[in-house]
């Protein structure tokens, strides 16, 4: 068994390797974790290895959904990093692992990466920036990207996206806010809007 520092540099030089890897690298990688007894990165490696030879953007998707929800975010992210090919669903995938657990710079990192290299964002997209925001309490960055939904990409917000602008008001301390929002939304609010509200007041 070697000692874990030294699989430790194994694993970074593996990652290093990039689209370098091939099948005797991979193996040999796997064989390092099971000798040593870390038997889930073996099992996640082994998935990641099985994928890589689909390259399938709809398997890679889901992985990468899977992995975001379980709060494994750094096995999201390796899967996520290897798919030769990214749909809008694995970018919001993503961003939305990160926003819930708790890497909203990184969620809104990984949304200015796909502005420039990825898919137009969606209006799923755009409900895992504003919950982003909101956590955050990043009122004016919430406000600019909420803008931007109907000014640059041409999407009218849902009910979703103006319960994560309620919220972020609330969390923010921006009561007075609220009703003046709610008043000039193109929608009547239902019962997410006002839970959400409550919620603020609360």
């Amino acid at each position: 068994m070697l000692p874990r520092a030294s699989v430790k540099c194994e694993e970074l030089e593996f990652d290093r390797m990039s689209d370098r890897k091939d099948d005797v690298s991979w193996n040999s990688m796997i064989s390092r974790y099971i000798h040593n007894e870390l038997l889930l990165k073996a099992m996640d490696l082994s998935v990641a290895w099985k994928f890589m030879h689909l390259h399938d953007v709809v398997v890679g998707s889901a992985l990468v959904d899977m992995y975001s929800k379980c709060g494994r975010i750094e096995y999201a992210l390796r899967f996520f990093d290897m798919m030769p090919i990214r749909n809008v669903y694995s970018w919001n995938s993503m961003i939305s692992g990160y926003a819930c657990h708790g890497h909203g710079d990184k969620a809104l990192s990984l949304f200015s990466r796909m502005k420039l290299d990825g898919p137009p964002p969606d209006h799923v997209t755009f409900v895992g920036v504003l919950s982003t925001c909101s956590l955050a309490g990043m009122v004016d960055e919430g406000f600019k990207h909420f803008k931007s939904m109907s000014q640059v990409y041409g999407l009218a917000p849902w009910m979703e996206h103006f319960s994560c602008m309620a919220d972020l008001l609330g969390r923010a301390g921006e009561l007075d806010k609220i009703e003046d929002f709610i008043n000039k939304m193109p929608i009547k609010p239902n019962i997410l809007i006002w839970s959400t509200v409550l919620g603020a007041c609360g």
